[in-house]
Order: C-alpha cells, then sequence, then structure tokens
C-alpha cells in the first residue's frame, strides 16, 4: 500500500528542498574558493583539461566553469527555476568527474582546486564524492519534476536545512576530515605479559 498522496507530496519536496540546499551550498563554496584562489583553478583545469583543452583555452575554461557553477547556485534559490539548476548541476558534474577519471588514468594527481585551494592530490574520493552529488542532484530533479510545486511549510525548510548543513560542511571539507582521521594518534600497545 503506498503512501497517502499528501504524505507522498511532502517527502519528495523535502527531499527536493534538502538537494537544492545542499548543492547549492556546495557549489557556493566551490564558486568563492575559485575566485579567491583564481590562478590555482586555472592551472588545475591545465593539468585536468589536457585529454583535450588546449593551453590557450585554459583561463576561459576555467572562467566558464566557475560561471556554471554559479548559475547552479542562482538557479537553485530562484523560486521556478530549480528543475534548470538540478539539471545543470547533474551535466556539470558529470563533466567535471570525467574530467577526474580521465586524470586519475593518465596516472597524474594535481592537487584538487574544486573549491579553491589545496594540497590534496585528487584521487578516487573525489570521484565518489562528485557521483555522490550527482546522485543529489538527479534525486533533487526527479523530486522537483515529480513534485506539487507548491511553496514549502516552514518545518519543511527547517527540516530540509537541518539535513544539508551538515552534509554540505561534510562535501566541503572532506579532504580536511580524511586527513584529521588518517593522522589520529594510534594508542600504543603494551609488549605481552607487561602491564
Amino acid at each position: 500500500m503506498g503512501l497517502p498522496i499528501r504524505e507522498e507530496a511532502y517527502r519528495m519536496r523535502h527531499l527536493e528542498l534538502t538537494a537544492r540546499l545542499l548543492l547549492a551550498l556546495v557549489f557556493l563554496a566551490a564558486v568563492v574558493g575559485k575566485l579567491r584562489t583564481r590562478s590555482d583553478f586555472a592551472d588545475f583545469v591545465a593539468t585536468v583539461g589536457r585529454f583535450g583543452v588546449p593551453a590557450r583555452w585554459t583561463r576561459p575554461v576555467a572562467a566558464t566553469a566557475v560561471a556554471a557553477e554559479a548559475a547552479v547556485v542562482v538557479l537553485l534559490v530562484t523560486p521556478g527555476a530549480a528543475p534548470a539548476g538540478l539539471a545543470l548541476a547533474v551535466v556539470l558534474l558529470a563533466t567535471l568527474t570525467a574530467a577526474l577519471v580521465a586524470t586519475l588514468r593518465r596516472g597524474e594527481r594535481p592537487a584538487c582546486r574544486c573549491f579553491g585551494a589545496g594540497d590534496t592530490p585528487i584521487g578516487r574520493r573525489h570521484v565518489l564524492r562528485n557521483l555522490a552529488l550527482g546522485a543529489v542532484a538527479l534525486l533533487g530533479l526527479a523530486a522537483a519534476l515529480g513534485g506539487d510545486g507548491g511553496s514549502p511549510s516552514t518545518a519543511a525548510v527547517l527540516l530540509a536545512t537541518g539535513v544539508a548543513l551538515p552534509l554540505a560542511a561534510v562535501v566541503i571539507r572532506l579532504d580536511d576530515l580524511v586527513a584529521l582521521f588518517a593522522s589520529a594518534p594510534t594508542r600504543p600497545t603494551r609488549p605481552a605479559g607487561r602491564p
């Protein structure tokens, strides 16, 4: 037996709101970080783009990527434009993921500049992060297209915010969290038979 129509619509609306807020926060952090470190991101694009971007196009491609990320943010927070923002997020994340995979397959591991300055070399976790964000965008898009399009309640906004904020923080600070837990001190073990 399915959910009552009203409850199902509420869940779809909550899913859409959560996806929109999470992606808007993540893309906003990416835009701000890249604008603060423009040359770092352009260098990253030059390395990652070696599979098809001529050197003279590095800066325009970097600027286009940042503009597309900014467009995602604007569309996600503009009433009625959320489906377009979610669709653009899917396309952008697929493109960025393909570029990361191609770079890794070439055996190159430049520092990740997804959020501006960073020293962590790109790796599998960055690909998985982008795939997870792409899945969130697809779920949000399905919910937006299948929902009633009505205005969300205050409770729905608060609930979506309560879920999206911590998830966005984890995504944005993923490299720092991994480094923190990877370098956590281990407790020394005592030799057997000694107190």
